[in-house]
Parts: structure tokens; C-alpha cells; sequence
């Protein structure tokens, strides 16, 4: 039921996108911060299962892997956050794009987390 909920509620979030545009240039120029959001993406690939052999390495690397994980959710966050309060002007816009990066960045932690600790 929660993938459903999610599902719809990204669907919301990328068509607001197209409405809530910004028309002002200024307001553009500052969506260019909103391009920091491909960090927590980065860190939760790279410490993620698709890159570290997780059955090869012991359990201390998968702590670390596990921290990884958490630490790209907690940062979608913080810098969606920071990417709102940035992109005066362009709230609105900056809003749907952080909504959808924080519930792409919650499914890939959900799926690397199951598959570095399966009984999580």
C-alpha cells in the first residue's frame, strides 16, 4: 500500500512541475542550486549494493554501507530544504522537485538497505 501511496504522490509532485514553472529569470537562475540534489544520490549508489560487493566484505563495511545509506535520506532532505529556502521566487517549483528527489532517494535506501541487511 506504501509503494502506491508513493507512487502517486511522485506522479503529483512531476506533473506540479510543469505548473509551478517559474516564469521570472531570476527565479531560474536560482534553481541552479537545486542541482546539488544529485548528492544523496551519488552517495546512496556509491555506498550502496550496486557498486560494493556486500556478500564479499564483513560486517563492518556493511555498517558502513548501512550509515551511507541513511546519511544520502537524511541529506535529500537537508538539501531540498536548503534548495527551498534558495530558490526564492521559485518555492513552489523548488518544493515538487525536492518531494519527488526525497521519494526516489527513499526507494533506492529502502531496496539497498534490504539487500545489504535482509532481515531489516
Amino acid at each position: 500500500m506504501l509503494i502506491w501511496v508513493l507512487l502517486i504522490a511522485w506522479i503529483v509532485a512531476v506533473v506540479s512541475l510543469v505548473r509551478f514553472f517559474p516564469k521570472a529569470t531570476e527565479a531560474r537562475r536560482r534553481l541552479a542550486g537545486l542541482s546539488f540534489m544529485i548528492v544523496p544520490w551519488g552517495l546512496a549508489i556509491l555506498s550502496g549494493p550496486f557498486v560494493i560487493n556486500h556478500h564479499g566484505v564483513g560486517a563492518d563495511v556493511r555498517a558502513w554501507m548501512m550509515t551511507g545509506q541513511y546519511a544520502a535520506l537524511v541529506l535529500s532532505f537537508v538539501v531540498a530544504a536548503v534548495g527551498i529556502v534558495w530558490a526564492r521566487g521559485a518555492r513552489r517549483y523548488a518544493s515538487a522537485i525536492g518531494v519527488a528527489n526525497i521519494i526516489l532517494v527513499f526507494l533506492l535506501v529502502s531496496v539497498s538497505v534490504t539487500i545489504i541487511d535482509p532481515g531489516s
